[in-house]
């Protein structure tokens, strides 16, 4: 459970601190208030790549804390992060002596001194930081480690559901990932994994036996030619498509700064600029309230005005100061593109293939450098390795099998109670044996239909975004009940549906917070309605400068607030907290 999360200058937020509850925990406020932003900052603290653009501008370095209960967590995984007894080892940097310091550090003191956490079992704080030039620093428990280990025991502590999450359920490799997860798999598939590397080692040695001396020469040379270029070239998957996004940018960098430059003066950056007039209407309008009770409202208007003009102008500064304009910028960006793309002619369609292809040339070598098996050997070997890799597929596809019963009867039960009446979903395991990857020999497909009279079909071709929000909220709450994970999150999980299925999701979410933390962003009265613990998130002008914030609402606040979600505007009226109240009574928190 997350005890409190701390987050100081990340994006939009200068200082926040939240302390949630057991149970539902809701976020509300106006489209782009800022809601996600809070979401973002506890990925970021668990592992999430992030960039230097999270700093807010002008501070020298974004910093997030939390701190969480371990309760619930078994003693093996707090074992496997040096975390048990509250003491810090980590493996990839060796032992440490157990004494700490008696602060986290001077900006995030926390309630109570760190030797009192570190000694007092149940509690994990973990840290991490990043300055405007990127670089970031991650600690457990005061401890610096490499962001890894930080990542990991994210991946232990938090389940996200992001707002892109459900289209990455439409591919098949996380179809069959979620089924192992939900039979809990994951040794069975790495045996197989292990195994089918071996074979392909083993087939390397094989060949290499059966070839003369001069063939075998001839190859070494080939291999160690293209593995040097594909090493050399140290290819990250993604980059291709981030420099050609970047590359308009670089080409077009004088251009987009006069014309970010020009609007920015415009807006705020001269005496004659929009907000300076603005704000002198402004301070006319707060005149005139004073001698007239209707005025107040234009001047409150016009003050959200400023603030966005105001968020406007500090985005178009940030943009027009982080272009590039440097020649030699471009040239690099244009030269590493063609450097990706003769390596994709040669080695594979993209990033992934041409890492994959230096792998296995990898085991190519392994297999013409090490000769002490004979040809007989050789071939013994691998058929005894194929044999096992047989094996070890069938297995577990008899035991995805299974699993995938279990999980379609639950999905679809869940599915249910989610406005489903006559939903058929089905997880479908195929074995392709004469096609055993390292993933095993299944091809692994959901499928879904939820029309009576029409045949199932793969997920990904027939349900719609609020049915694919639905379906996916139906698999986190079977695999919730199969994992030990204690925290989840969910962003927009009602994106697509309307207001009698976001009563049944709301329902559903409290239903699942009985054994679970869960953090939901939701712009659905009737889901809000269901939480234990009220947020709202608002973004404020301070010091002429944009800022999110967010409190726990009180009863009578969050009665409003619904009022406000019904209503669609920024004033409740009395018919719509008649119905707030209605709600909340009938969700019975």
């Amino acid at each position: 459970m997350l005890k409190k999360l701390t987050v100081k200058n990340f994006a939009l937020i200068e200082k926040l601190e939240l302390e949630p509850g057991p149970g539902l925990n809701v976020f509300t406020g106006e489209t782009g208030a800022g809601k996600s932003i809070i979401i973002s900052a506890l990925g970021f603290l668990l592992g999430e790549r992030a960039g230097s653009d999270v700093v807010r501008p002008g501070a020298a370095m974004a910093e997030v804390y939390g701190e969480f209960s371990s309760a619930g967590l078994n003693r093996e995984l707090l074992e496997s992060f040096g975390l048990a007894g509250g003491s810090v080892v980590d493996s990839a940097i060796g032992p440490r002596q157990a004494s700490v310091t008696a602060s986290l550090n001077n900006s995030f003191a926390g309630p109570r001194p760190f030797e009192a956490l570190a000694k007092e079992d149940g509690f994990i704080t973990l840290k991490r930081q990043t300055d405007s030039n990127g670089r970031t620093r991650s600690f457990i428990n005061a401890r610096q480690v490499p962001l890894s280990r930080v990542s990991a025991l994210g991946s232990a502590l938090v389940d996200f559901h992001g707002q892109n999450e459900h289209q990455s359920l439409l591919k098949m490799e996380v179809q069959r990932a979620l089924l192992d997860r939900y039979g809990r798999l994951e040794k069975q598939a790495d045996a197989v994994r292990e195994a089918f590397l071996e074979a392909q080692i083993l087939r390397g040695r094989l060949e290499a036996v059966s070839m003369s001396e001069q063939e075998r020469e001839r190859l070494f040379d080939l291999y160690r030619f293209q593995l040097k270029e594909i090493e050399e070239a140290a290819l990250k998957p993604g980059q291709e498509a981030e420099l050609e996004a970047l590359y308009p940018r670089l080409k077009n960098a004088e251009k987009l700064f006069t014309l970010s430059n020009a609007a920015h003066e415009l807006a705020a950056g001269s005496e004659c600029a929009a907000k300076t007039n603005l704000e002198k209407a402004l301070e006319k309008l707060k005149a005139l309230g004073e001698l007239d009770e209707g005025a107040p409202a234009l001047a409150a208007r016009l003050e959200n005005t400023l603030i966005e003009l105001g968020d406007i102008s500090e985005e178009l500064y940030k943009y027009s100061k982080g272009l590039d304009t440097d020649p030699a910028r471009l040239d690099a960006c244009l030269s590493r593109l063609e450097q990706i793309s003769l390596l994709k002619k040669k080695y594979g369609p993209d990033e992934n293939s041409v890492i994959a292809k230096g792998a296995e040339l990898k085991n190519k070598i392994a297999g013409l450098e090490d000769l002490s098996l004979n040809r007989a050997d050789a071939g013994k070997a691998l058929e005894k390795s194929e044999a096992l890799l047989l094996k070890l597929a069938r297995s577990l596809h008899t035991a995805r099998r299974g699993a995938a019963v279990k999980l379609s009867a639950r999905t679809k039960d869940e599915a249910a109670e989610l406005g489903f009446k006559e939903l058929r979903f089905e997880v479908a395991v195929e074995a392709e044996e004469d096609n055993i990857s390292s993933s095993g020999c299944d091809a692994v497909e959901y499928l879904f239909s939820a029309n009576p009279g029409y045949p199932l079909r793969p997920l990904r071709y027939t349900a719609s975004g609020g049915e694919m929000s639905r379906v996916m909220l139906a698999l986190k709450t079977v695999l919730a009940a199969a994992d030990r994970i204690g925290i989840l999150v969910f962003d927009e999980v009602d994106t697509g549906v309307g207001a009698v299925t976001g009563r049944l999701v709301g329902q559903k979410l409290c239903r699942l917070s009985t054994g679970k933390q869960i953090f939901c962003i939701t712009h659905l009265p009737q889901v809000a309605a269901f939480a234990e613990k009220h947020f709202i998130v608002e973004k404020t002008s301070l010091n002429k400068s944009s800022t999110v914030m967010t409190h726990a609402l009180s009863a009578a606040d969050r009665t409003a607030e619904i009022a406000r979600m019904l209503g669609g505007k920024k004033q409740f009226t009395d018919l719509g907290l008649k119905h707030a109240r209605e709600l909340l009574a009938e969700s019975g928190i």
